[in-house]
């Protein structure tokens, strides 16, 4: 017996053990969402005061890469330029190969460039009308 002490006096219960009698356990309590904090006390002190931070998971950082150019062959009758550069005047200078009046390897400098992107792989027009494949 143990004694509770009430308005009247003390009050005598009886006390009970209880075996093999399930136990309902309460369902674990969700953390509250964070409130974003505030920076102390100025114009501005309250004005994220109810504004909830929502965690997310984790995202998957996927890195990208520069697309692999694939090697385009030189058209037919198109002499290529390999170790080229663009000159000052806007032609190029470069190590020809594949052309019917000069050898393979030789250095030659083009009249400038009037047509065409400057950029391995792509075909160029000079002013004075030749094609050169850019290697």
């Amino acid at each position: 017996m143990v004694g509770l002490e009430g308005e009247g006096g003390t009050r005598a219960v009886k006390e009970v053990a209880v075996k093999n009698v399930p136990v309902k356990k309460a369902a674990p309590k969700k953390a509250a969402p964070k409130k974003a904090e505030t920076g102390g006390g100025g114009l501005f002190a309250n004005a994220f005061a109810n504004v909830e931070i929502k965690e997310s998971a984790p995202t998957k950082v996927v890195k990208k890469t520069a697309p692999k150019k694939v090697a385009k062959a030189a058209p037919s009758g198109v002499p290529r330029l390999v170790n080229w550069r663009v000159s000052r005047d806007g032609g190029i200078d470069g190590q020809i190969v594949g052309s019917p009046n000069f050898p393979d390897g030789e250095g030659i400098t083009t009249s400038p460039i009037v047509k065409g992107r400057l950029d391995s792989g792509e075909i160029v027009v000079t002013g004075s009308g030749s094609k050169y494949y850019l290697d």
